[in-house]
């Protein structure tokens, strides 16, 4: 009979100071300092923080949390110090680049759904695309960190249920129901758009089931083990939080407009629309695995499935051309406003203020009184210029459409608020002869009235 001991104080030394630790202490370390560091920085309104304050967090969180995973031996192997993202450069690279296309992919569909759009991005093309490709190649590493979170503390591990009979039937009738799904979404986009969380993942699914049922969802329910499964569900759910989280207070983001759900949010999404996060985390890892099935993705154990070079070189020039060409949509379709620039407001002098030291947020932010006082005006006219700085920063409005709302004679939050959307957007298509989302209007129109309370008219 063995008897357990305790480690003396030497083992525990040593096994903390164990030189292959190291690596991990310093990616929590660098994780943490640099999300407190970010946040700091996007409070204080301090670029490049204020504005990519989502990028700069969610890198954070994930080499914060790979370290935690690495220093706790909880991945793969259970070897302490191995990384589940940052130990396998070709793996990382493939995940983040799939990562953007995936998401991609869903922003094209969105050009059709219309439920969200980007403001305050950078005005520079190149600046501008390349951040929008390091937010969007975080989406996949954040599926698996939380999922790889769950199964580090042996969530729903031991989990049966009756098994899933499987058959060729099932897999043929699983991909109609997703073309179904997606036609549906295309062709009522305002009525089922939440089918377009579900359409993909019923398509390719069964792809993955007959090439590698080591990877497949639909072998685990077969065995009667939804672990992996669940796991997803519930990382989907906690990742959705934080992703809306670490959205709200950045200047350049996202904002929904889905139909029936734009008045009861929780940050900037409607609390129903949480409940299509855990399948989009189990549609990210479907589409992953069918993508390293195809040869194409570098997966993290094992060596690559089979696949030319040519078809590798061929499937990653159409992701990079296709991501170029939705990229360019959404320059036209959701990425409404640019980073407002002080010197763009309209009637305001732009110079003097930037040479106080102002831009368009701290401008809005600022005591009129101060303003004057800094710029050696008069106080009624730094009045009007905070005024002005306020609507322009104002749920994305942006000094563009600013300069609409003047020639509309809406110069003020308090005017805006006082204004019917309808009545709004028929002036607004009537001065540009184009179209507008009706939605994004209300949005503005219901951010003022947070903001100030309209008279009645």
């Amino acid at each position: 009979m063995q008897v357990a001991t305790r480690p003396s104080p030497r083992t525990f030394y040593m096994a903390r100071s164990n030189p292959k630790l190291r690596p991990a202490k310093l990616a929590i370390a660098i994780g943490v300092g640099l999300l407190i560091v970010s946040t700091i920085g996007m409070l204080r309104g301090v670029e490049p923080f204020a504005t990519w304050y989502y990028q700069f967090s969610w890198y954070s969180v994930l080499l914060a949390a790979d370290g935690v995973l690495a220093l706790t031996g909880r991945v793969g192997r259970g070897v302490r110090g191995e990384f589940l993202l940052f130990g396998r450069g070709w793996h990382l690279a493939s995940l983040l680049f799939w990562s953007m296309v995936v998401w991609l992919f869903y922003e094209l569909l969105n050009f059709r759904l219309q439920n969200w759009y980007y403001i305050f991005v950078p005005e520079h093309t190149g600046v501008r695309w390349l951040s929008t490709a390091w937010a969007f190649a975080t989406v996949l590493p954040a599926v698996f960190i939380a999922e790889a979170f769950f199964s580090s503390i042996h969530f729903a591990e031991r989990v049966r249920w009756k098994r899933l009979p499987v058959t060729p039937r099932f897999l043929t009738q699983m991909q109609v129901a997703g073309v179904l799904m997606m036609a549906l979404v295309l062709a009522w986009p305002r009525y089922f758009f939440p089918l377009v969380w579900g359409a993909s993942m019923l398509m390719v699914e069964p792809t993955v089931y007959r090439r590698a049922r080591d990877r497949s969802l639909l072998a685990d329910l077969e065995l009667g083990r939804p672990g992996r499964l669940l796991r997803l569900l519930a990382g989907g759910a906690a990742i959705g939080f934080l992703w809306e989280m670490l959205n709200i207070r950045a200047r350049a983001k996202w904002i929904y407009t889905v139909p029936f759900f734009e008045d009861l949010k929780l940050f900037e999404m409607p609390i129903a629309g949480f409940l299509g996060f855990p399948p989009f985390a189990v549609e990210c890892f479907i589409l992953w695995q069918a993508l390293v099935v195809a040869g194409v993705a570098v997966p993290r154990n094992g060596p690559p499935f089979a696949a030319s070079t040519r078809k590798r070189i061929i499937a990653t020039a159409a992701a990079a051309v296709l991501s170029v060409v939705t990229i360019i949509g959404m320059d036209l379709l959701t990425f409404t406003s640019y980073k407002p620039k002080v010197h763009e407001l309209p009637n305001v002098p732009g110079k003097a203020l930037a040479s106080a030291g102002y831009d368009v947020f701290k401008l809005a932010g600022s005591e009129p009184i101060i303003v004057a006082a800094d710029v050696g005006s008069e106080r009624r006219f730094a009045e009007q210029w905070v005024e002005t700085a306020k609507l322009a920063s104002l749920r994305g409005i942006g000094t563009e459409q600013v300069q609409l709302l003047n020639q509309l004679g809406i110069y003020t939050v308090t005017e805006l608020a006082n204004t019917n959307a309808r009545d709004l957007v028929e002036r607004l298509e009537t001065l540009t002869g184009t179209d507008w989302v009706d939605a994004r209007v209300r949005v503005w129109i219901r951010g003022a009235r947070g903001t100030t309370a309209p008279q009645a008219h």
